[in-house]
């Protein structure tokens, strides 16, 4: 497909009522994305915008969902953005939008950073941040193990030494751990107690995990 025949969208957010009221910085947003998308070489431009939403999470924010799920279906080729912050202020969220930019092959544009995901240099500094944000998951997912390793080496069971506490009488574990030993299965456990009325830990219906998470505790 040519340039001139894909679609360039031109997000412009504001997050107050009053930046809503007077347009000043919608306009502003808009005029600086209109002059970018027609210097990159697109004709055919959507101004979008995204009006008294804030900033901290994409999931508050409607427009640039749906602008996103168009980008993903094709109908939209390319997302334009005056400043970082108009996107996103979370690291996880715009790490995410990068993803969602490299795994559907649309073009990413943050004026304010020069990125542009259409050059090398753009995709290069976004493969290392990218990079970077799953070395710090690892990280963190390590930290997690040693942490679980030494509360087990502690004999510290989360959920009876830490963390909340099984909500189920021990009534009704003495009930499933015989259930089980007399050979019925994890679902017909869970089926019989659903009949009966008894709700699990936290209030739902019962299935063949959940009594397999009781066992599992007894054990």
């Amino acid at each position: 497909m040519e340039l001139d025949d894909k679609i360039a969208l031109l997000y412009a957010r504001v997050s107050t009522s009053m930046q809503v009221q007077d347009g000043i910085s919608l306009e502003v947003q808009e005029r600086t994305l209109r002059q970018a998308a027609e210097l990159a070489g697109y004709k055919n431009v959507q101004l979008i915008r995204e009006e008294g939403r804030s900033g901290k999470s994409i999931k508050g924010r409607p427009v640039l969902r749906k602008a996103l799920l168009d980008l993903e279906s094709g109908k939209a080729h390319a997302l334009f953005v005056t400043r970082l912050d108009r996107l996103s202020r979370s690291t996880q969220d715009f790490l995410s939008i990068i993803d969602h930019s490299k795994t559907y092959d649309w073009r990413l544009v943050l004026l304010d950073l020069n990125l542009d995901t259409s050059s090398y240099q753009s995709r290069f500094v976004v493969t290392i941040m990218s990079a970077l944000a799953e070395m710090e998951r690892s990280i963190i997912s390590e930290r997690q193990k040693d942490v679980h390793s030494y509360r087990r080496s502690q004999g510290k069971v989360w959920g009876v030494d830490l963390g909340p506490k099984q909500l189920i009488s021990d009534e009704i574990r003495n009930r499933i751990v015989a259930e089980r030993e007399k050979g019925l299965s994890l679902r017909l456990i869970a089926r019989m107690l659903d009949v009966e009325g008894i709700p699990t830990a936290y209030g739902g219906k019962w299935s063949a995990s959940s009594i397999k998470y009781v066992l599992d505790r007894e054990s």
